[in-house]
This record gives structure tokens, sequence and C-alpha cells, in this order.
């Protein structure tokens, strides 16, 4: 990932005060902060409408979603390239951004992450809402963790994630399990092997870049758990 700072004092757009910021070029996914407040979520084709003040302070953390393998943008450069491009406000192209990297391994290395256990800490009052219609994090991307308990000789599980969650990655015990999306499904699962966990605490840790919003599901479970058998076929909503 890498995110790019733009403070938007000194430019002037159509001689005022406000503007609609329009970001050009998106790949894959980009997670728009305005002074703080996480406001938007861009992508490839989604709608979103942001609108900016003279001197705010914008951040933009740009997710690269890996290698596209189907369709004509397998032999179109343009289109497989990572990052974004021809961001303005108004008509009024900004510049001069600061961009660095984000190693999703050492995610401490984004400015002021949050880490919360699970509980609805992360997810304070919310006006800006997620492309499914979840109230994004009000601050932004956030870490959370917990303790996986295993009693006796550690075996193959999945971890399962409900729609509590949005869209992130999720690592135990330091080492990257994958990424999750129930957002978009059909996939809900994540296969777990045995040999990563350990009789006693397990370290769960989540990377969750839109939304949490705690609750139980109707057969009484939390917002992840494990599971013997995989969830890979549930809804999918292309417009996630």
């Amino acid at each position: 990932a890498v995110v790019s700072t733009q403070s938007t004092g000194g430019y002037q757009w159509k001689g005022a005060a406000k503007g609609e910021l329009l970001i050009g070029v998106v790949h894959d996914r980009a997670y728009i902060l305005v002074d703080n407040q996480y406001i938007s979520v861009a992508g490839r084709g989604t709608n979103y409408t942001v609108t900016v003040s003279v001197e705010d302070s914008l951040l933009i953390l740009v997710e690269n979603m890996g290698y596209i393998g189907y369709g004509k943008v397998m032999s179109d450069y343009t289109a497989q390239f990572k990052g974004i491009a021809d961001v303005s406000v108004d008509g009024t192209n900004l510049t001069s951004w600061s961009h660095w990297m984000v190693n999703i391994r050492s995610p401490g290395l984004l400015p002021s992450p949050a880490l919360h256990p699970f509980s609805g800490s992360a997810n304070e009052v919310a006006s800006h809402l997620s492309p499914t219609g979840k109230p994004l994090l009000s601050g932004g991307p956030a870490i959370f963790t917990a303790s996986l308990m295993v009693d006796g000789e550690p075996m193959d599980t999945f971890l399962n994630f409900t729609e509590c969650w949005g869209k992130g990655f999720v690592s135990v015990n330091g080492a990257m399990l994958g990424r999750y999306w129930p957002d978009a499904g059909p996939q809900f699962s994540l296969f777990l092997p045995g040999v990563w966990l350990k009789e006693g605490a397990n370290v769960v840790t989540i990377i969750e870049l839109q939304s949490y919003t705690p609750k139980l599901d109707p057969s009484g479970r939390g917002c992840l758990y494990v599971t013997d058998t995989p969830f890979i076929d549930g809804p999918f909503n292309p417009h996630a």
C-alpha cells in the first residue's frame, strides 16, 4: 500500500473555498481521509463524492490488490500499473505529494495506527459509509487483536469472517494468513493450518480497511469464529 498526503493550502479552484475531489485513476482501491476523518472509498468503477476545503489535510491510502489475470486488461499496461493519478479539485490538479510505503506485515508504519480488541470501540459515530452502506471506521483503517485459545493438539481449521467486517488482512501469530472481503463475497472463510497454531493462546491480528459493525449472527456466534468447514459460496456483491 502507498500512503499519499497533501495539504490543499495554497490552492484555489474556481474562486471557491470548497470543491469536489476527483481521483481520475485508482489502481486498485483508495481509502480517503480528510483532516484525519475517514470520508470515502474509491476503486475501479466505484462512485464516490468527497468535498474538500482550502487548508484541509488530505490522506489517501492506496491498496494494491494484485495482478489482474483475466479480460482485456491482461495485455493493457495502463490498466495494470498500481497507484493513483490525475487527482484534482474542481479541475485544479493537486501536486507536490508526499509518498511512503506501508508494509502490511508491519502495520505500525501507518500514521497513528489504532489498536482495538474485538469490540465496538473502533467504530465511533461515523457519518460516512462504505460502498455497501456500512459506516466507515471514523478514524480510518484500524488494527484489531484477539487471542485464539487452543486446548490440546492444534488441528486444521477455518477462520470465518461474518458481515461484521468489511475488507482487510488477517495474520495469526505474526504470519500473514490472507485477505478477507465479506462485503464482496462469496468467500467468507480462510483456511488456517494446524501447524500455524500452538497449544494455549494464539494471537489473531486483523487490519480492517473499511468498517467494523459488531453483532451476533442468527446462530449466536460472534464476528469471527473457527469452524471445521469452509464457507466459500456465500452471497456475492459486485458493487463492494
